[in-house]
């Protein structure tokens, strides 16, 4: 892998940029994430015919790590010193529980005091909240954590976007959109003509841009199929805190009451009021499961005002009480 600041392109005998890459492992990251960022920079390498980017894996105790999947990966060292110009790739699992170490942490701070950009991929977004070094950023995150980060971290904008780069913060959910973020990071390191022949070379045919949304089961399939359902789902899903009546949603999509009533018993073999509230319960044990907050908070979170109300519902639902969900007795 290498690690010079400085090639020699060999016919040219030039100077060569070269931009660094620290890819930092957390138990359980998603082997995926790691490989779509080293293979679209050894794409990249390959693209330019020279060495334009090196990469470190590392670890905080510069010991083996264990993907979600079981694959464990040797790494080549413990957290280094950051360089000017450096990007830090944190790889994490979609957890919010998993905290960030003091040590990691201050790391993570010294780099951007040296003048690195944080990358953070799946469950990093979480650890990035943690430090505090992306307060007032938007930030890519996992629809599986959107709702838990929102809450926690009220002062970052947390979103399902494919990606997003603001200053020295860039994120993305992980997965698939992990290629989408490093095609955005190389067309601004080495511009847009490397970026297309690095997805050719991927056989990535669609790279999204930091403007499109991650793919939701429902919103995918019927929206799809129904661009008027899709956009009453995606009206549901940004109100979950204050939730819209079933013909607020239809007057916003251009639909009488009772046709956007047709859409869903057709589709969805239930109600636009019944479906809402299905999504409302289900943020809520997310809610439930990936933080402290109390019962009564992450009611008024999921737009119920009353707590017994809540209670009632939620036991319907999934069969057991809030204060069981979390294991409260």
């Amino acid at each position: 892998m290498g690690h010079p600041e400085i090639g020699i392109d060999s016919a040219s005998a030039e100077l060569v940029k070269v931009d660094r890459f620290i890819f930092v492992l957390l138990p359980g990251f998603s082997s995926l994430d790691l490989g779509a960022g080293l293979e679209s920079l050894e794409a990249a390498n390959t693209v330019l015919g020279q060495q334009g980017f090196t990469w470190q894996i590392v670890s905080e105790n510069g010991g083996a790590v264990t993907s979600s999947s079981g694959m464990t990966v040797a790494v080549e060292n413990r957290l280094p010193e950051a360089r000017r110009g450096d990007c830090m790739v944190i790889c994490a699992p979609l957890a919010e529980k998993q905290p960030a170490s003091p040590n990691l942490m201050s790391w993570l701070r010294r780099a951007t005091r040296f003048g690195a950009q944080l990358c953070a991929l799946g469950g990093g977004a979480a650890l990035l909240a943690q430090t505090g070094l992306a307060q007032d950023h938007r930030m890519s995150t996992h629809w599986k954590l959107q709702p838990v980060l929102a809450e926690l971290f009220p002062n970052l904008e947390a979103v399902c976007s494919v990606y997003e780069e603001e200053g020295t913060i860039a994120s993305s959910g992980g997965g698939a959109a992990t290629l989408d973020l490093f095609s955005a990071l190389i067309t601004r390191k080495r511009g847009g003509e490397v970026a297309s022949h690095v997805a050719d070379q991927l056989l990535y045919a669609s790279v999204r841009s930091s403007g499109d949304r991650q793919t939701r089961s429902d919103l995918c399939r019927f929206g799809t199929r129904h661009k008027k359902l899709g956009q009453a789902i995606e009206l549901m899903q940004i109100n979950l805190d204050e939730p819209l009546s079933p013909s607020c949603i239809a007057q916003e999509v251009g639909l009488s009451t009772r046709q956007l009533e047709r859409l869903f018993q057709r589709y969805l073999n239930t109600s636009p009021k019944t479906y809402m509230t299905v999504l409302r319960l289900d943020r809520a044990r997310l809610l439930l499961q990936q933080t402290q907050l109390r019962v009564i908070d992450v009611a008024v979170a999921c737009g119920f005002t009353s707590s017994s109300h809540f209670s009632k519902l939620y036991r319907k639902h999934f069969g057991t009480s809030p204060h069981a969900e979390r294991g409260v007795l």
